[in-house]
């Protein structure tokens, strides 16, 4: 059995667990954004006028959830979100078939969740955003992943299905 000292050491672990708490905190914000049309319009207006939209994120990071330690390569990974969240459209986008093809290959045919076997018939095939399309819509071009037809409509809009790939890990 592994140790707690050893998953904790495991660089793959703490990439997982970094990216989830990232998305947490972006998702906490993209909440109050939808909920509040004015805070929503003063975030548009600070990426409008920055000039360095780092440190823009680490600000809204900072003075909206209290937290000051985010590297400026996580900023830079939250920026990239914030500015597809602000750019999304209402409309999602048909997914070419060719990029469904790479991505199965990408995967060797298995489901990113639960590791099945995807089988060869593309209706139980589901290309899913692993940043939920509410957060971010079609604006990230390597923001997909095959999931099977279970996995797909467990996951629905949620990020804690990467915890799920933490266990996984261990």
């Amino acid at each position: 059995m592994i140790s707690l000292e050893e998953l904790a050491a495991s660089e793959e672990v703490r990439q997982e667990y970094k990216k989830a708490f990232l998305l947490n905190m972006f998702q906490k914000i993209c909440v109050r954004m939808e909920r509040n049309p004015q805070f929503k319009a003063k975030v548009k207006n600070l990426f409008r006028q920055s000039y360095d939209k780092c440190d823009t994120v680490s600000a809204i990071i900072r003075n909206e959830l209290k937290y000051d330690e985010l590297s400026s390569e996580d900023a830079a990974i939250m920026q990239m979100w914030f500015e597809a969240n602000l750019r999304k459209t209402s409309r999602r986008k048909v997914i070419p078939q060719e990029v469904k093809e790479r991505l199965y290959k990408s995967q060797n045919g298995k489901c990113v969740v639960c590791g099945e076997e995807l089988g060869n018939d593309w209706s139980k095939i589901h290309v899913d955003h692993i940043i939920p399309w509410k957060l971010v819509g079609d604006e990230l071009a390597d923001n997909y992943q095959d999931l099977c037809e279970t996995c797909n409509e467990c996951k629905s809009a949620r990020i804690d299905y990467l915890f799920k790939n933490l266990i996984k890990l261990i």
